[in-house]
Order: C-alpha cells, then structure tokens, then sequence
C-alpha cells in the first residue's frame, strides 16, 4: 500500500510539471506574436503596393526606350523643321503679292496706264506715296543668288532688279516688316518691273521660287503679272550667238523662265511666281507649291 501511494504521488508530480511547462511555452509564444506588427491587407494597400511594384523600370528598359526616342526625333526632325520653313515662306509670299497687286489699281487711276514712258514717274510713286518703305540701296545687300534648286546663278540676269544692274535704273526700298523689294524698268514691252524678297536680304536663301520672286505691271491695265521670261548674260560659249557681243562683253539672249526640280539653269526659278500664285507644284505632283520646294 505505501508502495502504491509513493507511484501515484510521483505521477501527479510529473503531470503537473509537464502541464507547467506546456503552459509556460504557451506563454512565451504569445508574447512574441504580440510584438511582431500585423500586417493589413484593405483595398487601398493592395492597390498601392501593386502600383509600385509595376512602376518600377530596370535601367536596361529606360536605355533602349531612350534610344528609340531618339532614333524616332531624328528621322522625324528634319522634315518637321523644314515643312515649317515651308509654311513661313508661303506665308511671306501671301503677304508680299498682296501689298504689291493692290498697287496696280492706285497706280492706273494715277497715271492710266503702265507704259514704258511712264516707269520712272511709276518707281517714285511706288517708294514715295504706296510702300512707304525706307530707300535704300540693294547693290551692297546681296553676293549672291541661287536658283530654285539652290544652285549658284552663275550669269547676270536683266530682270534681277535686286542685282542692280546699272542700266536698268534700279531702285530699292525695305518694309518695315522686312521685305526688300527693287523696281527697274525694260524697254521690251514688260514695262515696270518688280523683284521681292519676301524675307529680307539678310535672311537665306536669296533663291529664286524661294523667297525672291519678279512681276512685272501690265503696261496697259497695271494689272501686277508674274514674269515668264527673262533676260540673261550670255556664257562664253554662247558668245559667237548672243545679241551685242564683242570682245569684253558676252553679249545677252532671251530665254523662257523655268520653274523646275531638274533644270541646272542660271535661270531656274526666275518664272515660278506663277505657280506659287496658283499655289500648283511645277513638277505637276498635285501638291502645294510650297509643299514641294526642293
């Protein structure tokens, strides 16, 4: 009987430790859940987290997105910057034809027509009374000239009153605006004509199509006309066959005014006022004239 008793009071002993034990364990795990922060799982929070997880780009993505940007700004730049230069010069040609075509109806009830004789009278009118620009010189203001398709005029052109060619009485005057312009007269039926360039002299191209353009007036309603034929310098080998040539002068012939994407004359251009007037492309491509300069 004592036996028995000392066994059954050490099992109760050992179950009480063990559930001690199990009890402090407990505890302790408790505790330390208690410390570590909960983490809450609202809408808003997923949505953010998501957020920045797919905002975020690996330098390599960020380089080749760069250079697509750039490979795709320039193929695209020139041809934006050269359509705007496109558009400034049609709308400097718009402004420039209208100040000098609302000349001819003043100019008729002035003096009845645009003859010859009265070319001069016409030029002082035109600086004094219409443009009201101020008189200067052109022969210091231009060294060069090119034609529409950018090439060096090599030859002197008689209708060129920009290149004031001494015999034709050029005279020349600036708007305020900055359009140079130049009247010189001819005694070939053309009467009084007009060279404009429509951006200044000191602003490129100086090229002919492009932003310098010739009319003349009608010598009989005044009515302002575009130039289709000109006057030139004949070249060297042209000599033995021009008008007025001699041994210290190449003599001059008269040539058809050309507009055209493959012509290599001195000349070229010296006739497209007609189509930017008409606003036709010369090569017949149905586009814009200005949407086709070369």
């Amino acid at each position: 009987m004592g036996l028995l008793q000392r066994r059954m009071s050490l099992f109760n002993d050992s179950k009480e430790s063990r559930y001690y034990t199990e009890s402090s364990c407990k505890t302790d795990v408790a505790g330390a859940a208690a410390t570590i922060p909960k983490r809450t799982y609202s809408l808003i929070n997923l949505f953010s987290y998501s957020l920045h997880k797919k905002a975020a780009f690996t330098l390599a993505e960020v380089l080749i997105t760069l250079g697509i940007i750039g490979i795709v700004a320039a193929m695209t730049m020139p041809s934006l910057i050269s359509n705007y230069r496109h558009k400034v010069l049609e709308t400097q040609f718009k402004k420039a034809y209208s100040v000098i075509s609302r000349l001819g109806s003043m100019i008729i009830s002035e003096y009845g027509d645009c003859s010859y004789s009265q070319t001069e009278d016409i030029k002082e009118f035109i600086l004094s009374n219409l443009i009201k620009a101020d008189q200067t010189s052109s022969s210091d203001k231009y060294t060069n000239f090119f034609t529409y398709t950018k090439n060096k005029a090599s030859v002197g052109i008689h209708f060129n009153c920009l290149d004031n060619v001494s015999w034709t009485n050029s005279k020349s005057g600036s708007t305020p605006d900055g359009m140079q312009f130049a009247l010189c007269s001819h005694n070939s039926g053309i009467g009084t004509i007009v060279a404009v360039d429509t951006n200044g002299a000191g602003k490129r191209p100086n090229a002919f199509g492009h932003d310098i353009f010739f009319f003349h007036f009608n010598t009989g309603n005044c009515r302002l006309e575009p130039i289709t034929y000109t006057i030139r310098n004949c070249t060297d080998e042209e000599k033995d066959s021009c008008t007025q040539s001699s041994d210290t002068y190449n003599g001059w012939k008269s040539v058809n005014g050309e507009c055209s994407h493959t012509s290599t004359s001195s000349t070229n251009g010296f006739a497209c006022a007609r189509y930017a007037i008409a606003n036709v492309c010369p090569d017949s491509s149905g586009k814009g004239y200005f949407d086709c300069l070369p």
